[in-house]
């Protein structure tokens, strides 16, 4: 184990190849971050993809795939994809998918009083994007907790038209970001990560862009360790635990497929990724940095991880909860071992920033 006091030597942050033991040479930083962004780049691309079928026909076939595609760009918040307060950030996720700023009552405000009809783009965040889809299209109990009056004078066929009428508008709003995420990634932004340095306007120095890319990959601690998993389990802001209510997926019962996408996304920026997890990632620079052991445990904890969750027999997180509360709490934990790696001796031997919010953060 390193000692976070002596972390293993390791190269200059804008220092060229490092030759290995073996005698080849490590990866470099800008090799990384071109690899890194080449993975972003095909992640929006097939998000796009889904997007294109699901504008086509939206239904919930459709919809789990978009899903899914998003899912693995969620740990990618980095140029483009990132918010307009980081180098390069659009402000695009919230755009696609609020979660979990979701609102029940403001999507049944906007179902009943039709206001979809002259399109959603200037709507809020939370009465459009992925999470209002699936309220949509999985929601089955013919009543609103909101503008009930206005629902109960609609006749059944009416009320039908107007979710699948409000559907189509959402779907062609989610084009729209797609469309924008894939152009602005296609438009020179992968070569502007690998380029990362002195000369550089977006990012000044390597460090700058690793930087960011740190904090795409810490999404693992502050929204699926707490929010996906901590909350609905009740080891915060719940006090009579389970709180089914808190998790992601309420009517699609996608929570389980959705950790699984992330967890997909997380190893192929920690490992590389091209099939099988081969190519760039964040452990060769590990391993450039002297610190092969570090990289290895790395490794046993994701596949620990994936394990954990392969063990949850049950259909979704919120059967599993009610039936085997236990077998979530061990994913919960194979995740928190990761994440106490990552704050801890990966940053420090890497050399990046611990996101605002994080420092000092234990948990």
């Amino acid at each position: 184990m390193f000692a976070l006091g002596c972390p293993t030597p390791r190269p200059a942050q804008d220092a060229g190849p490092v030759l290995l033991e073996d005698g080849g040479l490590a990866a470099t930083r800008a090799d990384f971050l071109g690899a890194a962004g080449t993975c972003s780049l095909q992640a929006v691309t097939k998000f796009r993809a889904e997007v294109d079928a699901l504008n086509a026909a939206p239904t919930k076939d459709n919809w789990k795939r978009a899903m899914k595609a998003w899912q693995r760009v969620e740990l990618m918040q980095f140029g483009p994809t990132g918010s307009s307060s980081t180098p390069g950030g659009m402000d695009l996720r919230d755009q696609v998918y609020s979660w979990p700023l979701v609102s029940r009552c403001s999507i049944e405000d906007v179902l009943v009083s039709k206001r979809y009809e002259a399109g959603v783009g200037s709507l809020l965040v939370n009465r459009r994007g992925l999470a209002t889809l699936e309220y949509l299209l999985f929601h089955e109990s013919d009543d609103v907790i909101c503008s009930t009056a206005g629902w109960a004078a609609l006749s059944a066929t009416e009320r039908t038209a107007q979710k699948q009428a409000y559907a189509v508008a959402v779907s062609a709003d989610l084009k729209v970001h797609a469309d924008a995420l894939v152009t602005a990634w296609e438009g020179g932004f992968v070569e502007t990560l690998r380029t990362a340095g002195p000369g550089n306007p977006t990012y000044m120095s390597t460090g700058a862009a690793m930087n960011q890319l740190g904090a795409g990959i810490f999404y693992l601690d502050r929204v699926i360790k707490d929010l996906k998993l901590a909350a609905p389990i009740g080891l915060r802001d719940c006090a009579a635990p389970p709180c089914l209510e808190l998790l992601e997926s309420q009517y699609a019962g996608h929570n389980t497929a959705n950790l699984r996408e992330n967890l997909v996304a997380l190893r192929q920026l920690l490992e590389g990724c091209e099939p099988g997890y081969t190519g760039v990632g964040f452990d060769d620079l590990l391993i450039g940095a002297r610190a092969s052991a570090l990289a290895d445990r790395q490794h046993e904890l994701l596949l620990a991880a994936e394990a954990a969750l392969a063990a949850i027999e049950e259909p979704d997180l919120k059967e599993a909860l009610v039936t085997d509360p236990a077998s979530v709490r061990a994913f919960y934990d194979a995740l928190k071992a990761i994440t106490d790696l990552l704050k801890s001796e990966f940053v420090t031997v890497l050399d990046i920033d611990l996101p605002m919010g994080l420092e000092g953060d234990n948990d």
